[in-house]
């Protein structure tokens, strides 16, 4: 059997509060949620380093854009003014 080693980390009450109501939403202990995160993240290091992740986000979106330009240019200017939108904050409604 292997041996398991205790991570812990201290936050703010705050942290606190809205970390357990996080796990309490998707039905998992704090302990759970914690080791799941930890895991997680170790595993997408393992993937990406962070300025490959920022470069293949940045080809994603290019592509996406790119094809939904050239399927549907008037559905790709609507994405674009959403997005915009979205960015200055103001309320557009759906898309579509």
């Amino acid at each position: 059997m292997s041996r398991r080693h205790h991570l812990a980390c201290y936050v703010t009450q705050d942290i606190f509060d809205q970390f357990c109501a996080l796990a309490t939403s998707r039905h998992m202990t704090v302990t759970g949620l914690l080791r799941k995160l930890v895991v997680d993240e170790l595993d997408a290091a393992a993937l990406l380093g962070p300025g490959d992740l920022e470069r293949n986000v940045m080809f994603t979106a290019r592509a996406v854009g790119a094809l939904l330009e050239r399927h549907d240019p008037k559905l790709y200017a609507q994405v674009i003014a959403a997005w915009r939108s979205d960015l200055s904050g103001e309320d557009r409604g759906d898309v579509g």
